[in-house]
């Protein structure tokens, strides 16, 4: 069972229905060493915005969406650095067995 790591959200999904979200995404870096990965319920993972993507749900900015700004190891296990749509940063504690490293 892997748990959505949006911010707030409480559902917790098999892995047949969690989607991962690369912390620096795709569409930015094509390399198969992008492996850093964050898993998402399908919902929130659409509220994912990249201000570098040009096209698909992640160029979309609305007022439930989120920035990922950037991932930090912490003691016991990550830190993820968000910004909300109003540009409010806020830091999202994760713990180890939640950020997926292939």
């Amino acid at each position: 069972m892997f748990p959505c790591n949006f911010p707030g959200c409480t559902k917790v999904l098999s892995k047949s229905l969690i989607e991962h979200h690369h912390i620096t995404p795709r569409e930015i870096d094509k390399s198969r060493y992008n492996r850093n990965v964050i898993p998402l319920c399908p919902l929130h993972h659409k509220l994912i915005f990249i201000p570098e993507a040009t096209a698909g749900q992640h160029s979309i900015n609305t007022p439930e969406s989120i920035q990922i700004l950037n991932k930090y190891k912490s003691t016991n296990g990550h830190t993820v650095h968000y910004q909300d749509f109003n540009g409010k940063k806020y830091f999202y504690f994760l713990e180890s067995k939640e950020i997926i490293e292939d």
